[in-house]
């Protein structure tokens, strides 16, 4: 698998200082002497490998790191809620409260008494109305009396809760606090999970580094430098089911003072260099390693680990030409140890078959909506004319092509296995 090589100008990054876009425990100090490997240029890294042999003598081994913690940095459910028969003046009252919030700013209230919360003017999406923020948690609430396919109520649990309480705790407060609006929880379904692991390295990470040893399924890396210097990579796009940050969690704890708690978590007094390895998780990822309950999220939380830094992402030494018999670098060995930490560490896979009807469905509208601009160069009104006639053109396309081929590549790349009809044209 041929990782994308995305062009970097570290110079005039360096230059400039801007951003370039394109529960756990305490383990002991672990250091492995580890191996540059073969540096000899390789097909998977032609544009690196050709430079000088003693450019990547320099880059560091990143042998001397100790495990700090692992875990589950933050969690977001989605809550499907039966409304008591007070819901209207409820409602009424989640208006009010919004209305001054947009007049004046965020508006305190409380639900029972010292129970304070703030009342934001604006919600979450098109689906949600309000945005009510807690101690422990964000709680975005939707309008409508009752809930559907779809839940009524987010809730979005905040770090501190999930290092230094519980998600049961979190989970406790919303009962009561919803019960307060009239609201029982009826059902709950994980939506998004955030789930990482912090060591102690020296030296810091580097691009360079994660540039060759880095083997990822997804092509979309974008790293953040400032003035040079590494600050995070992500791999995976904005929107995909899963994205990895690799970042300087020291420096952002120190940068924000927000978080220094998580120095007593660490039990760490020096913050320099604490690196986290964070695997963001949205809902059609976690629908496919089948998680749609608590009890799937804390059982296959290891597995899912085991997937994510096995056969998701993985930084392996630079001993053979193919990435996918490459040695594991001992860091990232032991970062995969991390699923026993975790959760039971067995080996799942992800059930990518409940996309493929969502899938046909995007390719025939997008076929479809293509349909009348063919018709129109057809000259032909009648869309049962255009159709037989855009059939007609297909194949003869696909006449003088291998679609064998294509359909295969497309196949694995989508991780699924179909089986041959043995029919030919």
């Amino acid at each position: 698998m041929k990782m994308k090589q995305s062009p970097i100008d570290l110079a005039s990054i360096a230059e400039t200082g801007d951003t370039f876009s394109v529960p756990g425990e305490a383990g002991g100090t672990v250091g492995i002497a580890g191996s540059a490997g073969n540096l000899a240029a390789t097909p998977e890294f032609p544009s690196c490998m050709a430079e000088p042999v003693t450019r990547h003598a320099l880059i560091p081994n990143h042998d001397n790191f100790q495990y700090l913690l692992c875990g589950f940095d933050s969690l977001d459910i989605g809550l499907f809620v039966a409304w008591g028969k007070d819901w209207p003046v409820v409602l009424k009252t989640l208006y009010t409260l919004k209305e001054n919030a947009q007049q004046t700013g965020e508006v305190v209230d409380e639900t029972t008494p010292g129970r304070n919360f703030l009342v934001y003017p604006n919600g979450k999406g098109d689906n949600y109305t309000f945005h009510l923020q807690f101690p422990e948690f964000h709680l975005y609430i939707a309008k409508g009396e009752k809930y559907g396919k779809a839940p009524n109520v987010y809730l979005s649990v905040n770090a501190e809760t999930m290092w230094r309480k519980s998600f049961a705790h979190a989970l406790n407060l919303v009962t009561q606090d919803l019960n307060y609006f009239g609201g029982k929880i009826d059902d709950i379904l994980p939506s998004r999970l955030d789930i990482c692991a912090d060591f102690k390295l020296s030296p810091g990470l580097t691009l360079p580094f994660l540039e060759t040893h880095a083997v990822c399924r997804s092509r979309d890396v974008r790293p953040i430098l400032k003035g040079g210097i590494l600050e995070t990579c992500y791999f995976g796009s904005p929107a995909a089911p899963i994205r990895l940050r690799i970042y300087n969690k020291g420096k952002e704890v120190l940068k924000k003072g927000e978080k220094l708690w998580f120095a007593d978590l660490w039990g760490a007094n020096d913050l320099e260099d604490v690196w986290r390895v964070e695997f963001q998780l949205r809902r059609p990822a976690l629908k496919q390693f089948k998680v749609n309950g608590f009890e799937d999220l804390w059982q296959r939380a290891g597995g899912i680990w085991v997937y994510l830094t096995g056969e998701w992402f993985s930084l392996r030494l630079l001993d053979n030409d193919r990435q996918d018999r490459r040695t594991i670098h001992p860091w990232w060995n032991e970062i995969q140890s991390c699923a026993e930490r975790l959760g039971k560490a067995e080996r799942i896979g992800r059930d990518l078959s409940s996309n493929s009807h969502a899938s046909a469905l995007f390719y025939i509208s997008h076929i479809a909506g293509c349909l009348p601009a063919f018709a129109v160069r057809m000259k032909t009104r009648d869309y049962k004319d255009a159709i037989l006639s855009l059939g007609k053109a297909l194949y003869e396309h696909w006449r003088s092509r291998d679609f064998d081929s294509e359909f295969i590549k497309r196949s694995i790349k989508l991780g699924q296995v179909i089986e041959s009809t043995g029919g030919s044209l």
